[in-house]
């Protein structure tokens, strides 16, 4: 610009143009200056412009451009017009519907303005063509207004289109009615300078008021709002108001604002929020990913996952890239501005000539412009990669869990439960992290390039001396990551196991409490804890401050060196527009420089995730051929399910079979039984028909639905009603008829909500018998073709036995008509049998009709005989629970329509149940028949998902007793007393000391810049570069001392302030959980509980430090700025005040609703793992049912109920930082100006203290950018410390030891137990389950106690235990009140064998005695007394044989054997039996009734639960309970000759009551 008016027109001439350089253009007297803008010459002296000016740009006689010029903005505004405009035309009439819609008076008024600048601009037309009367057709003015009013007709078509086809303004009117007004008010300043108003008044009129009615216009169409009414019958409820905001809305992400409001003023709820954008649903990203990824398994060897995810997500993507390539541009525009400006005051110094003023102001707008520019541009490009990973995290999720539907045995095994919700939580988390990063890949070297480029504008060849610097500190930052990078692996890894085993305790947290074996526990946790976690994160630590130290001295060690090069080969002087435009370079610099290290770990990181998802999802699914699936059979007899030499294995990989040669028959209406011993392979057979297992040969086929029932029953977290009806349609009628046949009546009465009573996870509010007929009752409301029993009746009492078999599985029960499968060593039911299959060692060894088997003599003869014919119902496992071994296999879809009311086969001759409605396709009088045949059960109309399970809205009216307390999310503002414990658990010492580093660092940096001033006006003032080793000495030494402070603030950071608090945190928290009775553990879902242990102390852990050190010193940063922008020119003190102002009030909106945006985030994801985990554990039941859709949808609805929180949390914080930004832009604007208003008015302001003053004042966006953004950070990650703390703070069991009161050493030496006036009840607010207990025990008795279901008879054994305290009354034992004494002392000297059998992962060893006390011989002689040597021997290291998660390689009757072996560990003369033996065979049943009735166990106290009361008959008394209270109590002849209670029980269980 400087060379436009190096004109010969002497000093006047110069004066004129200062003049007419005002802010305004507007200068009195009126005189000639140049040709203005409606004067011609005769013929063109250059091409289409006939103005004696010509092209310019700069007018050579007024400081303005020439008046041909000015018409080249306002004609590309116009051909804007006429060409987006024709797209958007052809836009609107192709792809939107047009509503019917009045033309409301609104809508009249835009198009009549419209109408009137149309000819507003004609007359301007018209006034031109008269004016330049020779060559007005070629004259580019005349041009100009021309496309003005075509693209002003295109505008008037756009806006009468869209008045019925969009509910909001189009985009293009938008943008050309914002460039146009700038165009116009250009042009406009330039009228007045060239003083057209006394020149050609009519022109000049016109004019202005055209302006005018543009600018009404604008606001007019921008502003004023479309009336909603005529739309509102289009919206649904809860749609997302992006998708239909205007494009400023969606510039400014104003569409939040309401929002926002509303936050503000009152706390959000799951309800408040927007429904997703169509394209964001979990429904359509998974499409899109399966999409993909089904192409990548066609089309490629092997399959590449990022490529899926391109192709599935990478449209957004990539056009955010444009959007990244605006915001780098202009953030490097700002620098050359800056030396302008330099410049500009620097021309007032004495002697020089002042630049017009109105180039100072450009210069201040034209700064104020790019800040703008490109915060919009940044901020589009965020929102759209953080929406793209919010589409690849449902994508993914969605994917992760329709794999694990269809995972085989052998994908399952390796991948433990854990490790699959990791994959949702973990992976797919990290991938969508890496969207905010991965566009930094190009961007980071682009935007070092274009900096690289403007540097050697600035000082030349000396910038390769930075770039040297740069190239030595890239491969030592890429060594740091490096190893930064094994650390975080190492890290994970500690992480995972940390996890698993926090699993594993709370999922068994009762038999930890009752072994009292929590000291054990808490040692293991420690260890992976502190020695190894703590360990490698205090190396991430120690890690990090080198990095920050690297990384903060690049920058500096880059402008230090290229300054040091400049002075030493340049005789030019280092003046203050070189420095600090090179300073704000290298500024812009430090960001592409410290995210490529970032970006690099995150993609590593990234590709590690992929690596496991890929495998993951590629891993072997169940064999889609294993079973035929055929159409259901129709008539009684016809056989339903066919084995014809089946060999199955469990691992397509190894050349074990668990089943071979399998031939086995079923037909419509027969039961069949499968018995054998344990491990004999009853289960397999049953999953072979499933086709869970790999078929190795022969053929499986079934005909119609199956319906199937799991050795441990699988119940769902959602009421008991829910979990029977199992997604089919409710009929009441058929429901209560399936219920009362399940014996499941007398369990609702007892049940606090009846059938409404929500079970915990896993069933856990339900007993073991309970939970059986739950799952009984779920296969009989399916109405399914084939049932697939396992062992059902095993876990429940004798006499609900007989009924099952009555009602349900016998000739007479409400199966009659199907083909049932049981696997079983029930006797009572063999008897009712059509066919018995005998298996042995995976194979069928005898089959045929229970008379013949007896007949035969054969092995199942000698099985019942052994039992004496009085059994009733034992059990037994295969190697598998549901879920944790045995996978199903063969998933073939119900064709699921809504309605599946196809006819099902009728049955001559049995009275039976009405048929509930005649399927289509049945004529009336076919239906009469039925009614008198068997219309046997109805098909269940198939699953459907409608809406989520366990309505989420009724909580409130019907506060139900069992609801599971809904997770606590504190509301509002997190507590100062949480800041402060955090403060205090890190260390206040510490923490001071790391402030006082902190300030120190941003002083040094500060004296750094002020020393370059001072160097450079001293360099200006000389004209060369004196002294020059002082002043790169000084330079060095501040910038090397601010750095090594960082380093001394990261490492006490982490190392003393960080680390510590974390430590102490899990350690309270951890202890707290283990000293929590177990009600706790009954009514808080275990996710909930890991999730505190995962996420919220991961955060303590790695995230909550980084947090509060951005923050501390952004709000240094911003506060020295503000100092120093004040020292420059003080009359911007006047404005820090309304800027802060403005700033704390966007502030509190913001974070009100983004706090409670971020709560429902988290809160709404627990539920995702939570039913993901469930569903990992029911696997087989789903696939049994073939209920996967439905599952899949549920997963998606709670996928996309957590969306629902996370895209307005994101895109809030956009709209936070626009606004902030916009205040940033400000305090540039400002500073600029104020500047330019203190230098001319010759305040004497120098280059350098201005310089100084806009290099950090372009720095401070950032800063207030983030301190918001950090102050949300930390309070969302403080709540995770909130949330430790109110773990840590749980109210506690009784403690484990009073010291003064500690019984004898040899307590309990004679074993006499005395229950007195004893009562107790679960938790707070239930029920009392046992009332006025009143019993004594002699030393060394056996007793037996017996009971129907739930008439308290575990509870017995829990109280005992102490895990459930007195209400009132109390327990003696050896004359010695239990209550007195310290847990550990009552729980070490009482051996127990608990109901289920809880193992965990780890060694044989491990699991019999975690606190290794005992040695080898002892653990050897225990496991030969439970009957497990052989067993143990024979597997792989003996003791230290693994045993997997839950056991699942051992089966439940061996699980049983392994805590038998513990109890005999316990010295103890009081062993307590619950339910022991209710999942062993006969013969090993026998052997342990014979080991426990052993001289090794003659001298103890035994109390034995008993199911089956043949187990008792020989005991020394029987107590007998009912609902809670003692029944009858003496021996059990004289209980049958009472013939009272006992005597029912015993009757009911088919035995002699001689």
């Amino acid at each position: 610009m400087g060379s436009d008016y190096d004109f010969d027109g002497g000093l006047s001439s110069q004066k004129v143009i200062s003049a007419t350089g005002s802010f305004t253009g507007y200068h009195r007297p009126i005189f000639d200056l140049g040709s203005g803008y409606l004067s011609a010459t005769d013929k063109f002296k250059q091409p289409l412009c006939g103005n004696k000016e010509g092209w310019g740009p700069m007018s050579p006689s007024r400081y303005d451009f020439t008046p041909c010029f000015i018409d080249v903005w306002v004609a590309s505004v116009a051909v804007f017009g006429l060409f987006a405009g024709s797209i958007a035309i052809w836009w609107l009439v192709k792809k939107r519907k047009p509503t019917q819609l009045a033309k409301d008076w609104h809508f009249w008024t835009k198009q009549v303005l419209l109408a009137l600048i149309i000819a507003d601009v004609a007359v301007q037309l018209a006034i031109q063509i008269i004016n330049y009367p020779n060559i007005w057709y070629g004259d580019f003015r005349v041009w100009t207004t021309a496309l003005t009013i075509l693209s002003l007709f295109v505008i008037f078509t756009i806006q009468w289109l869209e008045h019925a086809r969009l509910r909001n303004a189009n985009g293009v009117v938008l943008f050309y009615w914002l460039f146009l007004l700038i165009a116009l008010t250009v042009k406009f300043r330039s009228l007045i300078s060239q003083q057209i108003y006394a020149k050609n008044p009519p022109y000049f009129i016109t004019y202005s008021v055209g302006l005018g009615l543009a600018l009404v216009e604008f606001f007019f169409e921008w502003l004023w709002p479309k009336k909603t009414n005529a739309y509102e019958v289009l919206v649904e409820d809860g749609e997302c108001p992006v998708e239909y905001a205007t494009v400023f809305s969606l510039l400014t992400f104003s569409w939040m604002t309401p929002l926002m409001k509303y936050g503000y003023s009152q706390f959000l709820t799951e309800e408040d929020l927007w429904g997703l954008a169509a394209k964001d649903t979990t429904k359509s990203t998974g499409e899109a990913f399966d999409d993909a990824w089904q192409y990548q398994l066609q089309h490629r060897k092997n399959p590449s996952l990022w490529a899926a995810l391109f192709y599935a997500y990478g449209g957004p993507y990539s056009l955010a890239a444009f959007f990244k390539i605006g915001n780098d541009l202009s953030a490097f525009a700002q620098p050359q501005l800056l030396r302008l400006l330099i410049t500009f005051v620097d021309s007032y110094r004495d002697g020089r000539e002042p630049q017009p003023v109105i180039k100072g102001a450009a210069i201040a707008f034209g700064m104020f412009a790019l800040a703008m520019t490109q915060t919009t541009m940044i901020h589009q490009y965020f929102q759209l990669a953080f929406v793209t990973g919010m589409r690849i995290k449902g994508g993914l999720t969605s994917a992760i869990y329709r794999k694990a539907l269809k995972l085989s045995n052998e994908g399952r095994s390796t991948k433990t439960t854990g490790d699959i919700v990791n994959y949702m939580a973990v992976d797919a988390q990290r991938l969508q992290d890496l969207t905010q990063f991965a566009q930094q890949l190009w961007s980071a070297p682009f935007q070092i390039f274009i900096c690289m480029f403007s540097l050697y504008q600035l000082v030349g060849w000396s910038m390769l001396a930075g770039i040297g610097v740069m190239l030595i500190m890239i491969p030592i930052n890429g060594f740091i990551a490096r190893f930064m990078k094994n650390l975080q692996k190492q890290q994970m890894k500690n992480k995972d196991a940390r996890s698993r085993l926090i699993a594993e305790i709370i999922n068994n947290m009762k038999s930890i409490k009752l072994y009292a074996w929590g000291a054990a526990f808490m040692n293991k946790l420690n260890y992976i804890r502190n020695d190894l976690e703590l360990k490698n994160l205090r190396r991430i630590g120690a890690g990090q401050a080198v990095a920050n130290f690297t990384w903060s001295t690049t920058p500096f060690l880059v402008s230090c060196s290229t300054f040091a090069v400049f002075v030493l080969t340049n005789d030019a002087p280092l003046t203050t527009d070189i420095v600090f435009p090179a300073l704000a370079l290298f500024n812009l610099l430090t960001f592409p420089l410290a995210v490529l290290p970032m970006v690099i770990t995150s993609i590593i990181e990234a590709s590690v995730a992929v690596g496991r998802l890929t495998s993951y999802l590629n891993a072997e699914e169940i064999q889609p051929d294993a079973v035929v699936v055929l159409p259901a059979v129709e008539e009684a007899g016809e056989e339903s399910v066919l084995i014809r030499d089946g060999t199955f294995s469990w691992n397509r990989h190894e050349n074990k079979t668990v089943l071979n040669d399998i031939n086995f028959r079923a037909s419509k209406g027969e039961l069949a039984c499968i018995v054998g011993r344990v491990g004999a392979g009853k289960s397999s057979l049953l999953q072979s028909i499933l086709g869970d297992l790999w078929k190795v040969k022969g053929e499986v086929r079934v005909h119609g639905t199956v319906a199937f029932v799991s050795q441990s029953s699988w119940i769902m977290n959602a009421t008991v009603r829910e979990n029977i009806i199992f997604g089919h349609r409710y009929d009441s009628n058929f429901y209560e008829k399936t219920v009362k046949a399940c014996a499941l009546l007398d369990d609702f009465v007892q049940l606090p909500d009846g059938d409404e009573t929500v079970v915990g996870e896993r069933g856990i509010s339900l007993s073991g018998g309970q939970k059986a007929r739950v799952a009984l009752a779920r296969a009989v409301y399916a109405r399914a073709d084939v049932y697939l029993l396992d062992d059902c009746l095993s876990a429940v009492d004798s006499h609900v036995g007989r009924h099952l078999i009555n009602n349900v599985l016998g000739p007479n029960g409400l199966l009659r008509s199907k083909t049932r499968i049981l696997a079983t060593n029930s006797i009572p039911i063999l008897i009712e049998s059509d066919c018995i299959y005998l298996m042995q060692d995976g194979e069928i060894v005898e089959k045929g009709t229970y008379r013949q088997l007896m007949a035969m003599k054969g092995l199942v003869s000698e099985i019942i005989k052994s039992t004496g014919q009085n059994d009733s119902g034992s059990n037994s496992q295969n190697g598998s629970q549901d879920g944790s071994g045995s996978e199903t296999s063969t998933v073939i879809e119900a064709e699921s329509s809504l309605e599946k009311d196809e006819f099902e086969e009728a049955q001559e001759g049995v009275s039976a149940l009405q048929a509930i409605r005649p399927g289509p396709g049945s004529s009336s009088a076919n239906v009469k028949r039925r009614a008198d045949s068997m219309a046997t059960l109805r098909r269940a109309s198939a699953a459907s998902f409608r809406g989520p399970r366990g309505k989420l809205h009724d909580e409130e009216q019907n506060p139900s007793k069992t609801r599971q307390a809904k997770e606590h999310s504190e509301q509002g503002k997190v507590k100062w007393s949480v800041y402060a414990e955090y403060a205090k658990t890190s260390n206040l010492v510490a923490v001071s000391i790391y402030l006082v580093a902190l300030v120190l660092a941003q002083l040094g940096g500060i004296a750094g810049s002020v020393w370059l001033k001072s160097w450079s006006d001293r360099n200006t003032e000389a004209g060369s570069n004196p002294e020059v080793g002082k002043y790169i000495g000084i330079y060095f030494l501040l910038g090397i001392g601010a750095a090594a402070l960082t380093v001394v603030q990261t490492l006490i950071l982490w190392i003393f302030c960080s680390i510590e608090a974390s430590r102490k945190l899990h350690e309270r928290m951890a202890t707290a959980i283990f000293r929590s009775p177990m009600s706790f553990f009954d009514v808080t879902p275990a996710g909930r509980i890991l999730n505190r242990f995962s996420s919220d102390i991961y955060r303590v852990d790695e995230v909550l430090a980084r947090t509060f050190n951005m923050l501390f010193n952004n709000l240094a940063k911003s506060g020295f700025t503000l100092v120093v922008i004040s020292v420059a020119t003080p009359a911007f003190i006047a404005l820090v005040i309304p800027l802060s102002a403005m700033y704390i009030w966007i502030q509190r909106y913001y974070l009100r609703t983004s706090r409670e945006l971020k709560r429902l985030d988290s809160v709404s994801r627990s539920p995702i793992y939570a039913h993901f985990q469930e569903s990992l554990g029911g696997i087989s039941t789903i696939r049994a049912y073939r209920q996967q859709s439905r599952f899949e949808n549920e997963n998606e609805w709670r996928v996309d109920s957590n969306l629902r929180a996370f895209f307005p949390s994101i895109s809030a914080n956009r709209w936070l930082a626009i606004r902030l930004e916009f205040i940033g832009a400000l305090v540039i604007l400002a500073a600029a100006g104020f500047a330019i208003v203190s230098v001319t008015n010759h305040s004497g302001l120098t280059g350098g203290m201005v310089g100084l003053a806009m290099s950090y004042a372009l720095q401070i966006t950032g800063s207030l950018n983030w301190i918001v953004r950090q102050t949300v950070e930390v309070e969302t990650n403080i709540v995770s410390v909130e949330r430790v703390l109110e773990y840590a703070r749980l109210p506690s069991e009784a403690p484990e030891i009073i010291h003064r009161n500690r019984p004898a050493v040899s307590w309990p030496a004679h074993g006499e137990v005395e229950f007195k006036n004893y009562s107790t009840r679960y938790r707070e607010g239930l029920d009392l389950v046992l009332k006025n207990i009143t019993l004594d025990i002699k030393s060394h008795e056996k007793i037996g106690v017996v009971g129907r279901t739930g008439a308290g008879k575990s509870s017995l054994t829990l109280a005992l235990f102490r895990i459930i305290e007195a209400d009132t009354g109390e327990i003696d034992i050896d004359g010695l009140n239990t209550s007195s004494i310290g847990l550990l002392d009552l729980r070490r000297r009482l051996a127990i064998i608990p109901q289920d059998a809880a193992l965990f992962e780890g060694s044989i060893r491990d699991n019999l005695d975690p606190g290794h006390v005992h040695d080898d011989t002892e653990l050897w002689s225990v496991l030969e007394h439970a009957r497990l040597k052989d067993h143990v021997a024979g597997m792989e290291g003996g003791l230290e044989a693994k045993i997997h998660e839950g056991g699942s390689n051992l089966s439940q009757g061996q699980r049983q054997l392994v805590s038998l072996a513990r109890a005999m560990l316990t010295p103890s003369n009081i062993l307590v039996l619950d339910e022991a033996t209710a999942a062993v065979d006969v013969q090993t049943d026998a052997l342990l009734q014979t080991t426990l009735r052993s001289p090794l166990f003659a001298n103890r106290t035994i109390i034995t639960v008993a199911h089956r009361i043949n187990t008792i008959l020989d005991s020394d008394r029987v107590v007998v309970l009912d609902k809670g209270e003692v029944a009858e109590f003496d021996t059990p002849q004289n209980l049958i000759k009472k013939q009272g209670m006992f005597y029912s029980l015993v009757k009911e269980a088919g035995l002699d009551t001689e």
